[in-house]
């Protein structure tokens, strides 16, 4: 009889995600990651934000806030407590938690005038979907920051197959093979697919590519995307 694989999920239990991704050599280059989310970004756009994702290790705390006023995270309710505990160290900021599953009913008192998404999109099984949707709650002169793995890609999987050793105490693999297949899991739209969607609705898209900067995406770690919602391809 056929049957779905089990294998050890623990990605997200007991802070096993920072510990396995911001230590080491992997905090460093998640840390530049979130730095260049804010590359020559206005300071303007960050009054009121939508992150979507961010539970494990909201972008906050990579960001200067002087000028933030709301600040909602949206993501599984595991996170809830976590992202709550933010509103005691950032004291003049309205803070606020949003269960996806229950995103529909959102119903903001403010046009969001940033979304910031980093490392989430590629977690979205029907993200143009998704991703229009989250749109209607944005300015009209809003900014869109995306941060995505270049998964798949050789540089990707080359880091991924010496994470495993880092990684394998902490979320309990047995072998290679149970990473690559949570992998698969987890990331179920490939960069290069989220990248054409998001060129068609927005032409004028700026990008940045790290650490060789070069326009492949097959020999590089992290693509980060800066969008204009002004610049939107209006369909028929």
């Amino acid at each position: 009889m056929f049957k779905k694989a089990k294998i050890n999920h623990n990605i997200y239990n007991n802070n096993n995600y920072n510990k396995a991704t911001y230590t080491g050599i992997s905090k460093l280059l998640y840390s530049i990651n979130h730095k260049l989310l804010d590359f020559n970004i206005s300071k303007q756009f960050n009054e009121h934000i939508i992150e979507i994702g961010g539970g494990a290790e909201p972008h906050i705390k990579y960001m200067d806030t002087k000028n933030i006023k709301t600040y909602t995270i949206v993501d599984d309710k595991f996170f809830k407590k976590k992202c709550e505990t933010l509103n005691k160290k950032y004291k003049n900021i309205n803070i606020k938690f949003v269960n996806y599953k229950k995103f529909t009913l959102h119903k903001p008192t403010v046009k969001y005038t940033r979304m910031i998404s980093s490392h989430s999109f590629e977690h979205f099984l029907f993200f143009e979907d998704d991703f229009i949707n989250f749109l209607k709650f944005m300015s009209k002169k809003s900014r869109l920051s995306i941060a995505l793995p270049c998964d798949p890609g050789l540089m990707w999987r080359f880091l991924q197959y010496f994470s495993y050793f880092k990684q394998k105490d902490v979320y309990k693999w047995s072998n290679l093979s149970e990473k690559d297949l949570d992998d698969s899991r987890d990331h179920v739209t490939p960069v290069q697919n989220i990248l054409k969607i998001l060129r068609y609705y927005f032409p004028n898209l700026k990008k940045i590519l790290f650490p060789f900067f070069l326009p492949l995406i097959e020999i590089n770690i992290f693509l980060i995307i800066q969008i204009k919602l002004s610049d939107f391809r209006k369909t028929t």
